[in-house]
Formats: C-alpha cells, sequence, structure tokens
C-alpha cells in the first residue's frame, strides 16, 4: 500500500502539480475577493484539487497499470483504496488552504463571519468529494474514457452551483446554513458525505478490472 501511494505522489508531483499550484494560486485570489463576500475562488481551488484521483486513475489506465499491478502482491481494495485516499488528502488540503484565506480576508477586510466561515468550509469539502463519490466508480466501471463524459456533466453542474451562489450572495449562504447549530450541520452533511465516499469505495472494489476496454 506504501508502495502504490508512493506512486501517486510521483505521479502528482511530475504530471499534476500544475493542478496544485492552480488552487493555491486560486485561493490568494479568494482572499482579494473575499472583500466583497464573495468565495468564488475559494471553491474553484477546491474543485481543481478534487479532480487529482481522476487524473492519476486516467494516467493508470492509459498505462495499462492494471496488467501490470496483478503481479504486484496488493488487493484490488489497496489499489482502489489509494485513490480514495489522495481524494481525502485533496479535501484536507483544500479545507486548510480555506482556512488560511479566510483568515487572511478577515485580518484585511473583516469581513468575514462565522456563518461565511462554516458555509465556505462546507461548500469547499462537498466540491472535492462529490466529483469522485460519483466519477471514480463510473471510471472503474466504464473506462476514464467513457467516464469523461459524466466528468464533464459533473463540472458543469458544479460551475453552475457555484456561479449560483456567487450572484446570490449572502443570501444564498444564509440558505444552507442557519444562524444558529450551523456547526451540527455542518458535522452531520460531513459525516453524510463521508458514508457516501466509503460506499463509492466499495463499489469501486466491486467494479475494479470490469472496464470496458
Amino acid at each position: 500500500m506504501k508502495g502504490l501511494l508512493l506512486k501517486d505522489a510521483y505521479q502528482l508531483w511530475s504530471y499534476t502539480r500544475w493542478i496544485i499550484l492552480a488552487s493555491v494560486a486560486m485561493m490568494l485570489m479568494g482572499t482579494f475577493f473575499m472583500k466583497e463576500g464573495s468565495n468564488f475562488f475559494m471553491l474553484y481551488g477546491g474543485l481543481l484539487l478534487g479532480i487529482l484521483p481522476m487524473t492519476l486513475l486516467a494516467y493508470d489506465q492509459n498505462g495499462r497499470f492494471s496488467a501490470y499491478s496483478a503481479a504486484l502482491p496488493v488487493t484490488k481494495e489497496q489499489i482502489v483504496g489509494g485513490k480514495y485516499l489522495i481524494g481525502l488528502c485533496g479535501m484536507v488540503l483544500a479545507e486548510l488552504l480555506s482556512m488560511a484565506t479566510l483568515a487572511a480576508a478577515q485580518l484585511l477586510w473583516g469581513t468575514v463571519t462565522v456563518q461565511i466561515t462554516v458555509a465556505t468550509l462546507l461548500q469547499v469539502a462537498m466540491l472535492t468529494l462529490l466529483g469522485n463519490i460519483i466519477l471514480l466508480p463510473l471510471a472503474y466501471r466504464l473506462g476514464y474514457q467513457k467516464a469523461r463524459y459524466a466528468y464533464y456533466l459533473c463540472i458543469g453542474l458544479l460551475a453552475s452551483f457555484m456561479g449560483y451562489f456567487v450572484s446570490s450572495g449572502d443570501s444564498a449562504l444564509d440558505s444552507i446554513l442557519p444562524a444558529q447549530g450551523s456547526l451540527l450541520v455542518l458535522v452531520v452533511v460531513l459525516a453524510a458525505a463521508l458514508a457516501l465516499y466509503a460506499l463509492s469505495w466499495r463499489l469501486s472494489v466491486a467494479w475494479y478490472g470490469k472496464a470496458e476496454q
């Protein structure tokens, strides 16, 4: 398992570090846009970090890694689990960057409320997890080439989602989380998302090796 994670880490650094750098840049831009209460760039940064597992899986399938991995002392649960761990790491990184951005924006502009903070962290977490929950099982079942069409659809839906909240302003944030009990809502929603993430992993394990050629 450690070797699989090291392989993915090397691939991330060699082929996809621009995604991480672009996410950091988006978060930095978000500091300035938070002056007007807009968290669009933070959401976009989280969206970019959420595509890391799908990108790594595309490299694996194009390189026929599944055939090579059959000779390795690893199980399909470990192979699939590595991608899901990368997805969780992307979410954690997105949350840490978002918290740093919100803290900087509060120091600079003083416009960051507890309500905005909780809603933003919730939205960023959802954006980094949702795509993988849906698309990783499809990629293992259909192959990346076919699953990418569902990927494009999800990107469009998520972009519409972000655009809605940017255009709606604070009222949209208020509609997500009430002023009271927002922390409880955050915990419940994240717990539900993580449960779906675990179910998605089990489905991906069941479909591993069945991708249409």
